[in-house]
């Protein structure tokens, strides 16, 4: 049986994440970039060249005012004949109405149950691929019948909501709901997908294999508790026990996959206080949301012991996960869910560099997603380095196939590398980002075909990103 592995996903509702956030993002990202930039220039300057700056502006319109009457003609003219020529038209109008259309289709998938998502996913799949006996690989001879997701819990636990200047404001988004609507919405999946994907040969068995990742932001835990408390813990020590403490006794990767495949879906009750070890498969931590991989000076926190704290826990959380051999996956891209300023250089690469610089945590199990981003070269080669450096760091390609070019942008940056291009391919995994990917892209079977159908990556290398690299990162196989 040949395995597909996506593993960077998210299967989200509604009440999950900061929607104005994300809608905020989409849109902006509607805009010209160069024009994003220039305004977010002007918002730096200080008031008096701002105040000197509308003051030229305000000279400049009482000179024209003659003008303006026939001007605004000129522009009205103009703007309707554009709007006229069909050209023109699409031209103008197509990039907006595209990302509404997308930010709908995202919208209408995270009100979806997160159940029924995963069995509309299969269907679209199915509907797709069945005709070819499965899903297959540009130029590759093998077909893929199981795809292994790892869908990401995001922490994003409390907001910056201060800055908001809406009357009503998100002021908390507790990691126990999002938990439970995951665990519950696999469950469904696999109880209840055969009500609407059958075959007249008999029983279709389940096209995915879900092992999500836990959401871990440190700030919103203290370290120890004694003794544990029932249900979710609130301390960190609790929270990593609970749900990882079995993982030490894995003594190979064959191990960890049985015993994760073996993990019984149909029997949670939708109390997470029935989950325990093997229910995830790894953990995810999401600096923007205010998570520090190396809190070194007092940025984002309200004083010296508050940072000395953190510390202390993120040194735990590395030891506990090279300890017990669990993935960690953490976004490394300057984009996404930014809450607050200050947090914005803790994806930063250099961060990661710092811990991994430590004796003790050169061993980590660590993926630094998106590949520091498409438009970050500065970020993508930092990445990169690490990746080479050490040997349980990967990255990943997350959001990075939304159309062909990206590809083709990768592909020049893996021929740069020279003789380590070969070596840094077989540290690069495949990831989809959905759903959050669907801003950009109309399906989640759309952002397999455009993987399957580059040619900017070698057949073998297409099969290293989506079964090799990732089985090794995930601690399935050697």
């Amino acid at each position: 049986m040949a395995v597909f592995y996506d593993s960077h996903c998210h299967l989200m509702n509604l009440s999950h994440p900061n929607l104005t956030v994300m809608i905020t993002r989409a849109f902006k990202e509607a805009l010209p970039k160069k024009l994003v930039h220039s305004f977010a220039m002007l918002a730096a300057w200080p008031l008096v060249l701002k105040l000197l700056l509308w003051l030229l502006l305000f000279v400049c319109f009482l000179a024209l005012l003659k003008l303006v009457v026939v001007a605004g003609l000129i522009i009205v003219l103009f703007l309707v004949l554009l709007l006229i020529i069909p050209f023109t038209r699409r031209l103008l109008l197509g990039t907006f109405k595209e990302k509404v259309a997308n930010v709908m289709n995202l919208l209408a998938v995270m009100e979806t149950d997160i159940g029924d998502c995963l069995i509309q996913l299969e269907e679209e799949l199915r509907k797709k691929y069945d005709k070819e006996g499965g899903l297959t690989l540009y130029g590759v001879s093998g077909v893929y019948d199981k795809i292994v997701m790892t869908p990401l819990i995001m922490d994003f636990g409390l907001k910056n909501y201060q800055n908001s200047k809406s009357p009503y404001k998100v002021r908390w988004k507790p990691v126990v709901a999002q938990v439970e609507d995951l665990c519950l919405g696999i469950r469904d999946y696999y109880l209840y997908r055969t009500v609407y994907i059958t075959s007249t040969s008999g029983p279709v068995p389940p096209l995915f294999e879900i092992h999500p990742f836990l959401g871990i932001n440190t700030r919103n835990y203290q370290l120890k508790s004694f003794p544990p408390g029932d249900g979710f813990p609130s301390f960190l020590e609790d929270l990593l026990n609970k749900n990882f403490r079995e993982f030490e006794n894995d003594a190979t990767p064959e191990m960890r996959h049985s015993k994760l495949l073996e993990y019984n879906w149909s029997t949670f009750d939708g109390n997470i206080a029935s989950l325990g070890s093997y229910a995830f498969a790894g953990i995810k931590v999401y600096p923007p949301l205010g998570f520090n991989p190396w809190p070194e000076d007092t940025d984002g926190y309200t004083d010296i012991g508050e940072m000395e704290r953190e510390l202390e826990k993120v040194h735990y959380l590395y030891g506990f996960c090279i300890r017990h051999n669990i993935p960690l996956t953490a976004h490394c891209n300057a984009g996404g869910f930014l809450v607050d300023k200050t947090y914005k250089e803790f994806a930063s690469p250099a961060k990661w560099a710092k811990v991994l610089a430590q004796q003790e945590y050169r061993q980590l199990r660590l993926n630094l997603a998106h590949f520091g981003g498409a438009e970050r070269d500065d970020w993508r080669n930092q990445v990169a380095d690490l990746v080479l450096k050490y040997e349980n760091v990967y990255t990943d390609i997350s959001y990075q196939g939304v159309d062909q070019k990206i590809y083709a942008k990768l592909k020049l940056f893996l021929d740069s590398k020279g003789a380590d291009r070969q070596r840094l391919v077989e540290k690069i995994i495949f990831g989809s980002d959905f759903m959050i990917n669907l801003q950009d892209v109309a399906t989640y079977g759309t952002y397999l075909q455009y993987f399957a159908e580059t040619r900017a990556l070698a057949p073998e290398e297409k099969e290293l990103l989506c079964n090799g690299n990732a089985m090794r990162y995930l601690f399935f196989a050697r």
